[in-house]
């Protein structure tokens, strides 16, 4: 579908908090180049289409992307599964049950994977754990749309959450790190937390604390009353901020270290790191209290070292990447040249 002669294309994620744009080369090529890129925050599409203007203006043909996207209604739980009846229609969705979905009248898009190596599960075998995840229907046509308002083309669509899981373990396994590492996604209401350890990816359920509560801490401990000015506060993240951090994130970190301590009490492997995708770097102080109070230590990782030996080049010009593009880079880590796959999630 795409030819050699005109294929630039676009690596994006949009995420809760920002959404970030990378231009590539050659979408043809292994490894691909990044010769360019953006961050803008959410909403800001006025940006984003400038951008985009700039850096694609002599690609008049539709921009081939890469996405990925982190919707409201998605799954990613573990679940002991029967193999065999993966091929029975609705056999997964009774399985993952009512709890887990928004609305039975809204149909989804469910898979399995091998919970350790990330792979699908053939439908043969015996009982055995599975990561299902899923995505509505609804939610995949909304980004679809948003990437053709664009003028984008959906070269392929992906859960973002599920490259960058797949990432953190092969850089765990290459420090010969035995300890598992806990990935949270802060969302404004709630807070989902995945433990990367020995038997794969575990799902805790998520924690009823999110953004909004750092923000009513700091609310308080601030003495303000206008949400924006809140907002502005934490990003600034100045030396009063920086000293009442741990009192910002006190109750999101009680919530989630009752699952960080019964995941060591059940498999007997130590959590020695977490990790906060998606947070911008007027955020990322956030991720060194709420370690310290899960009792814990912040993950780290140099993204420019990484970068080598994930089969992806970046241009002498741009800036280095920091650990906020974890996520979309592990989009396109170890990417070979394919055919448009266009809507797949």
């Amino acid at each position: 579908m795409f030819n050699r002669h005109s294929r630039r294309g676009l690596l994006i994620e949009l995420n809760p908090y920002q959404t970030l744009v990378a231009g590539i080369s050659r979408m043809d090529e292994s490894p691909l180049t990044l010769d360019c890129a953006g961050e803008f925050a959410v909403g800001d599409d006025a940006g984003l289409r400038a951008w985009l203007g700039e850096h694609f203006e002599k690609q008049k043909a539709w921009v081939p992307a890469i996405c990925g996207f982190h919707p409201q209604d998605h799954l990613i739980h573990r679940e002991s599964i029967q193999p065999r009846k993966l091929s029975e229609p609705g056999y997964l969705t009774e399985l993952v049950g009512n709890r887990y979905r928004n609305d039975d009248n809204v149909p989804w898009k469910l898979h399995t994977l091998n919970p350790l190596e990330g792979v699908p599960l053939p439908s043969e075998g015996t009982q055995r754990p599975a990561l299902i995840c899923g995505v509505s229907h609804a939610a995949v046509h909304a980004i679809q749309q948003r990437l053709l308002d664009l003028r984008l083309l959906p070269y392929r669509l992906e859960l973002g959450t599920l490259p960058v899981l797949g990432t953190i373990m092969e850089h765990k396994a290459r420090q010969n790190d035995k300890r598992a590492v806990v990935v949270v996604n802060i969302e404004p209401d709630r807070t989902t937390a995945f433990i990367l350890g020995k038997e794969g990816v575990h799902t805790p359920a998520p924690v009823r604390n999110g953004f909004n509560s750092i923000v009513q801490a700091a609310r308080k401990e601030l003495h303000l009353t206008e949400a924006d000015d809140v907002h502005a506060r934490l990003r600034e993240a100045d030396e009063e901020v920086m000293l009442r951090a741990s009192k910002f994130v006190r109750e999101l970190g009680r919530d989630l270290k009752p699952l960080v301590d019964s995941y060591e009490m059940t498999t007997g492997q130590p959590v020695g790191e977490i990790h906060c995708t998606y947070l911008p770097p007027s955020l990322a102080w956030i991720a060194e209290p709420l370690a310290q109070v899960v009792g814990r230590t912040r993950f780290t990782m140099d993204c420019q070292a990484w970068l080598a030996t994930a089969n992806l080049q970046v241009a002498d010009d741009l800036p280095a990447f920091g650990l906020h593009w974890l996520g979309a880079l592990s989009l396109v880590t170890n990417q070979t040249p394919q055919k448009s796959n266009a809507g797949r999630a």
